[in-house]
């Protein structure tokens, strides 16, 4: 992305860039600016910083439902740590276990077991799989057959818990209720496969944002359940799935998406407005879907030169961590000059009312950059993680590197975290809170997997 200063401020421009993380420091970006304004003045900022889904003015996506919590709050007083792994650890184990408590909403209680394993209790000492299992599940009957499932009040992702639950090595025979009937893992895992539903010739017919918001998790899935030896299986329907089909073709949409990003620039470059725009419509700035597509190549899968393009994929990924940074800086200061009248629409249900009883905090641009970068940062590296842990692909020195220096800043963002009153956001949005925790849970176990502490091995 071209710049309109001179050869020595553009260098000057580029080291900030790179030292610190999103919403912790850096410049303004001149030239991003005038995109933002010249795309449409403030009526395009939602775009151009990332989006409703991305969590830019707007929050990160559908409301989980929360059962009442009638328990006092408890403060979590900020903390100003050194940044290195340990604190990093201790930071965001704080903070995912403290408001996973507090809120007790699906998606917290499902990323806390992401980023801390089976060992994690809530409040009461109820084991977060239990909680999960016995307060979110429904049931339903297709066709004369009876299925459990997690409803998208609160599995915003399909076989995202399913997922979860295979990686975290829940047992098969954990007890799941349901409408007052009693089923285990088992039955979620039969009942997935019965459910879900795709068609070769149109990967949007059973939902339109279906490669955005549930391919990922159903690739996480549905490749350790189904192997390629086996890889297919009839539906609830009478339709026939085919693993191959779904991950050939998931994988050439996303390819489509990727080649949008365009060579780097000169220096410190961001990426493509083009590609923001159409990134920031994916979960998490797509990078759930690298970790997807990493996993079916773990469990297996080769068809139509998968080898060959998922190794693409990983270079694209590292290609990325730079540029994302650059962009989220470029937002995060955008978003403070321009982003005062979202602002005040933040906070809102659907129905437009207010889901906390405070005014924003002062410093929620410093948290929302945060944030975001937490996001990003955090899901690149636990694609990256996963594929250093399960030796999938010969990484370079130089890859290497980059992923260690990336880490580094990643501890950076979340010591910084850390030193914030979350109370106040808490007071202010819970959901807000809520997407935190989800961001942190991802980031934890980014920086956990590869060592003794892999939250998948905990007991």
């Amino acid at each position: 992305m071209g710049r309109s200063k001179n050869k020595d401020e553009r260098k000057d421009q580029g080291r900030r860039l790179k030292d610190s993380p999103a919403g912790t420091g850096g410049v303004n970006s001149g030239r991003r600016k005038l995109i933002i304004a010249g795309a449409g003045g403030l009526g395009a900022l939602a775009v151009a910083v990332g989006g409703y889904k991305a969590g830019w003015f707007g929050g990160g996506g559908k409301t989980p439902v929360t059962p009442p919590n009638t328990a006092p709050p408890t403060p979590l007083p900020p903390l100003k740590l050194a940044a290195d792994r340990a604190n990093a650890i201790r930071a965001t184990t704080d903070i995912v276990s403290h408001y996973t408590r507090e809120l007790r909403n699906a998606s917290s209680g499902i990323h806390a077991l992401r980023g801390i394993g089976r060992v994690f209790t809530m409040k009461d000492g109820m084991k977060v799989t239990d909680f999960l299992c016995t307060t979110f599940a429904a049931d339903k009957v297709v066709n004369g057959e009876r299925y459990v499932y997690f409803p998208r009040e609160h599995e915003v992702h399909d076989t995202s818990f399913l997922k979860t639950f295979l990686e975290a090595g829940v047992s098969p025979d954990q007890l799941i209720t349901a409408g007052g009937n009693r089923y285990t893992l088992n039955d979620l895992i039969r009942s997935a496969k019965a459910l879900f539903r795709f068609d070769p010739g149109d990967i949007r017919r059973f939902d339109p944002e279906f490669p955005e918001d549930h391919l990922p998790w159903c690739l996480i899935a549905f490749s350790k359940l189904a192997p390629p030896d086996n890889p297919t299986w009839v539906n609830a329907y009478g339709e026939t799935i085919d693993m191959n089909q779904l991950v050939d073709l998931g994988l050439a949409d996303y390819e489509s998406v990727c080649a949008k990003i365009g060579p780097p620039g000169n220096g410190p470059s961001g990426l493509p407005l083009q590609f923001r725009e159409v990134i920031t419509k994916y979960s998490c700035y797509g990078m759930h879907a690298f970790y997807g597509f990493f996993s079916a190549y773990r469990n297996g899968y080769r068809v139509n030169d998968y080898e060959k393009r998922t190794r693409q994929l990983l270079d694209h990924l590292i290609t990325r961590l730079d540029r994302d940074l650059v962009s989220l800086k470029e937002e995060t200061e955008a978003a403070r000059s321009y982003g005062q009248q979202y602002i005040a629409r933040m906070g809102a249900a659907a129905d437009g009312r207010r889901r906390g009883s405070s005014p924003p905090p002062a410093e929620l641009i410093d948290v929302l950059g945060l944030k975001n970068f937490i996001v990003t940062t955090g899901h690149a590296l636990e694609a990256l993680n996963f594929v250093r842990l399960h030796k999938l692909f010969p990484l370079t020195p130089g890859q290497i590197r980059e992923i260690e220096r990336q880490e580094t800043r990643l501890f950076e963002g979340l010591v910084g975290l850390r030193s914030y009153d979350l109370d106040a956001f808490m007071r202010w949005d819970p959901k807000f809170v809520s997407d935190l925790v989800i961001a942190e849970g991802h980031a934890l176990r980014a920086i956990k997997l590869l060592g003794p502490e892999n939250p998948d091995l905990a007991q």
